[in-house]
């Protein structure tokens, strides 16, 4: 039995990956999954998170848990802006997790207003 042979250089490696591997002998192969065995794996790339989406102010408060009237105000005193996705007609489509974060500041800002 032959020995196997040490993986193969990069250019070795770049023109076995050109070849069909149905035109490769065994030792080929082997060299070949050797060099993809020695590459290092990409360190773990970020998840992009899949944004949660609302449809109206109806929806936006009840995912956030609050009145129907709070979200208005709000909306009007323009804190919401930077979560909206899209209009659709009369209904506004938003970033539910920006929402969350955009009204949770605007609630701590104007309760540090009536402190002051």
């Amino acid at each position: 039995m032959n020995t196997i042979s040490k993986a193969p250089t990069e250019e070795q490696a770049q023109d076995l990956m050109k070849k069909p591997v149905c035109m490769m002998s065994g030792e080929e192969l082997v060299m070949l999954a050797q060099y993809a065995s020695s590459i290092q794996a990409p360190t773990s790339t970020p998840v992009l998170s899949k944004r949660v989406q609302v449809i109206g102010m109806k929806e936006l408060a009840a995912y956030l848990g609050c009145c129907e009237s709070t979200i208005y105000a709000i909306k009007k005193a323009g804190a919401l802006d930077e979560a909206i996705i899209s209009k659709i007609g009369h209904r506004i489509v938003f970033d539910a997790e920006k929402a969350r974060e955009l009204a949770n500041e605007y609630q701590c800002q104007k309760r540090e207003n009536k402190e002051a």
